[in-house]
């Protein structure tokens, strides 16, 4: 087959993650292979390292533009003009919505989407709530086939009407990955990997650490970048936390370094299936993350996991001193949570669903 995967930004997410995994397979498989997006991030270039073939889209952007979106939409027809491919698998809401009516305007046979995250579920106004679930479910609607990550996911969605029957579920999947020896620590350490957005919650991940401190030693590193880093930084400041947080910023490879933790947490306001906390699954650490979207399709709390209210900085708090006061409690959760995400999130599995669907 010619599969043409399509994705808005080319930083190195879990959307993107999941792009540069499925493309790198298919190309594996012998089939031919190339990948649209925007800007030039790590996406790109490791797409590039690994002989994937890039196709570039300057002018789409996650911020709204009407000028940029009809510009974004012409030239997606054009490219797919170009490359007639049998299946355009497109992938996050901006490339989702142009690139579903692109796709049926040029006369592709197999639109798939596959939604990472539904953006009416972050904290917005009603009508921008609203207009977005309007756009959903018109790119819903031209797509062949959705594929939703999680259970959930799917089930926010079912009720829109004419499109019940297009929605799979295909859990994101992955192969084991090498894991680097931990850093020697002298005190407990808590670990976050994530976009710093607010939408990952760590606005109230450090109102927790700063009530941990008071009575106890630990050490929070966070890896990753985003929006929202000088704002997390003040907070840190504010809060008098500096000399236990420490932010590392972007990470080659930050999977690699999951043993330095003893705790990772995931405070999410909204998610979908996070690669994050599958990654600290296969690692086997004990976790601690928000009731919020797809989480609960990993982690049952108590017996491979700790869940949590969204914005509640408070059991969030709690939770940590149960953690950091027990560690055969924090050895049992990561057993089982590292073998139920081995059973219920195999890489093999979400490819070969995949492709049956194309």
């Amino acid at each position: 087959m010619k599969i043409l995967y399509g994705i808005t930004k080319s930083n190195f997410g879990g959307a993107q993650r999941y792009v540069f995994e499925l493309a790198l397979e298919a190309k594996k498989r012998n089939h031919d292979v190339a990948v649209l997006l925007g800007g030039r991030g790590t996406l790109r270039e490791t797409l590039q390292k690994n002989g994937v073939r890039v196709i570039s889209l300057e002018s789409i952007q996650r911020d709204i533009s009407l000028v940029r979106e009809t510009k974004s939409f012409f030239q997606i027809c054009q490219i797919l003009k170009n490359e007639k491919p049998d299946v355009f698998h497109i992938n996050s809401s901006k490339m989702g919505g142009l690139g579903a009516l692109a796709g049926r305007v040029s006369g592709i046979k197999k639109i798939v989407f596959t939604s990472h995250g539904w953006a009416f579920n972050e904290p917005r106004p009603l009508w921008q709530k609203f207009v977005i679930k309007i756009f959903v479910w018109l790119t819903l609607l031209l797509s062949h086939k959705t594929i939703c990550v999680s259970q959930e996911t799917r089930r926010q969605v079912s009720s829109f009407p004419f499109i019940k029957n297009k929605l799979t579920v295909v859990y994101n999947g992955l192969n084991e990955f090498p894991l680097a020896s931990p850093a020697p620590r002298k005190v407990l350490t808590v670990g976050v990997l994530a976009e710093l957005h607010k939408i990952k919650g760590l606005d109230v991940l450090l109102q927790a650490w700063s009530k941990f401190t008071k009575k106890h030693d630990g050490k929070l590193i966070i890896i990753g970048e985003g929006e929202e880093k000088e704002n997390l930084m003040r907070l840190v400041k504010e809060l008098e936390i500096t000399n236990s947080v420490e932010f590392r910023g972007y990470v080659n490879d930050a999977r690699s370094r999951l043993l330095d933790f003893d705790i990772f947490v995931l405070p999410s306001r909204s998610e979908n299936l996070p690669y994050a906390l599958l990654e600290a699954g296969l690692a086997g650490l004990p976790v601690i993350a928000s009731s919020v979207g797809g989480i609960p399709e990993i982690v049952e709390s108590g017996i491979s996991g700790v869940l949590v209210p969204p914005e509640d900085s408070e059991t969030l708090f709690s939770s940590l001193v149960l953690l950091s006061e027990d560690e055969a409690l924090r050895t049992r959760l990561g057993t089982a949570l590292r073998a139920s995400t081995e059973e219920k999130f195999s890489f093999s599995k979400m490819v070969e669903r995949t492709l049956d669907l194309y």
